[in-house]
């Protein structure tokens, strides 16, 4: 399946470049979502250990921690305004490129599809 959108009659039209990066974010989400845990799960360094320079781990993994909930909460919030009927088919589609469904016609799925993709972006204030 290409990777493209629908130029007529599209309200969730994106420009190409932030089209394909929501879609990359929302097709990482899986990976996303276990490293925030990894991090939240992490302890820290043992004492004793020496270190090369100076640095605060704990303050990059707040930062590290702090972008990975903002993508992932956004992704969250785009799947849930998709209708719970369609959400497994988009999802499929967009994380392992399966075809669509038949339980719904093509073009209502790419709608959704482009949904997800404009709504993702604007959860994360980049539109």
């Amino acid at each position: 399946m290409r990777n493209y959108q629908r130029q007529k009659n599209n309200p969730y039209k994106l420009p190409h470049n932030l089209y394909m990066r929501m879609l990359y974010l929302v097709r990482d989400y899986e990976r996303l979502r276990s490293e925030r845990e990894d991090i939240l799960q992490g302890s820290p360094a043992p004492d004793g250990v020496p270190h090369s320079g100076t640095g605060n781990p704990t303050e990059q993994k707040a930062i590290k921690l702090a972008m990975l909930g903002k993508e992932c909460e956004a992704v969250e919030k785009a799947i849930e305004t998709i209708p719970q009927e369609y959400r497994k088919g988009v999802l499929r589609s967009i994380k392992n490129r399966e075809p669509y469904p038949i339980t719904a016609s093509e073009s209502t799925y790419r709608r959704y599809r482009y949904k997800l993709t404009y709504m993702t972006a604007k959860f994360l204030q980049i539109i």
